[in-house]
């Protein structure tokens, strides 16, 4: 049928269209670039100024790719009825499909809701240091589904959402302050006055302890090797393990010097002998 055409009736026929369609289709071209270039333009704009909140970066991540995708589906529903196609039947296959993916993914979807609520509750942030369920890291990212932890030793620990929003999370960043307890056992032949005095001019003389709470050095217990003396001092969080280690070394050396002993686990054994 076509080769019995004429170049005229084709023209014809490219004009018709072009008059029926054409305004149609460059329309929707105009729509999907302006919607296309708007969304960009706003996320930018909300980008920049949520950066200024106290917002956690995983939350806004997260939003800000929410809102860009609400926008291109309404970008997409305006452009397909502006072409005359109706978007009841496609809304409706959207919701049945929706619903089947929902059940066939209903674990992934807990993680999902999991992460969202860590996102608004804010348990933690990015950065911090975490411990929950035996493991412990830096918090590294908070995805929709999983949060990924870093540890001092430079390994990954992934864990579901769904599963860490159900545990007791421990934030050791959260606070600016930590309040460091540490014990040191010394002999019974020797004085704790003596070793209290010592314990208690190391750390007064660190320059990370913290003087304000003053810091506690009291004898806490009578062990079987020998007498325990706890020592609790207040420092900055980002200072703990420094402030850690330099008390434990600076204390062992000063009880050296002072002939302060740091006594072995002992049993003292006593053998009666029964005479007829």
């Amino acid at each position: 049928m076509l080769a019995f055409l004429t170049f005229e009736d084709v023209l014809n026929k490219i004009i018709w269209f072009g008059k029926t369609y054409g305004l149609k289709i460059v329309g929707t071209i105009l729509i999907v670039l302006v919607g296309w270039t708007l969304s960009k333009i706003l996320v930018r704009i909300l980008r920049k100024g949520l950066s200024k909140t106290k917002l956690d970066i995983s939350l806004i991540n997260f939003l800000l790719r929410a809102i860009h995708i609400v926008i291109l589906v309404v970008v997409l529903i305006a452009a397909l009825s502006n072409l005359g196609i109706s978007t009841t039947g496609i809304i409706a296959a959207f919701s049945a499909a929706a619903v089947a993916i929902s059940l066939a993914l209903k674990d992934s979807l807990s993680n999902i809701a999991g992460g969202i609520l860590m996102l608004l509750t804010q348990p933690f942030s990015t950065g911090h240091y975490i411990e929950t369920d035996g493991v412990s890291g830096t918090v590294l990212k908070i995805d929709m589904i999983h949060t990924t932890l870093k540890t001092p030793d430079n390994r990954q620990i992934v864990i579901p959402n769904g599963q860490l929003v159900n545990k007791t999370i421990i934030d050791y960043s959260k606070e600016a302050t930590r309040r460091m307890d540490l014990k040191f056992s010394i002999s019974y032949n020797d004085d704790p006055e003596k070793a209290k005095a010592i314990i208690m001019e190391a750390t007064r003389a660190h320059e990370l302890s913290m003087l304000d709470p003053e810091p506690f050095v009291r004898v806490t217990e009578h062990a079987d090797s020998g007498v325990i003396i706890t020592l609790r001092v207040w420092c900055k969080a980002e200072n703990f393990w420094t402030l850690h280690f330099d008390l434990l070394e600076k204390v062992r050396e000063d009880f050296d010097k002072n002939g302060i002993t740091i006594p072995y686990n002992q049993l003292d054994v006593h053998v009666i002998e029964n005479k007829k």
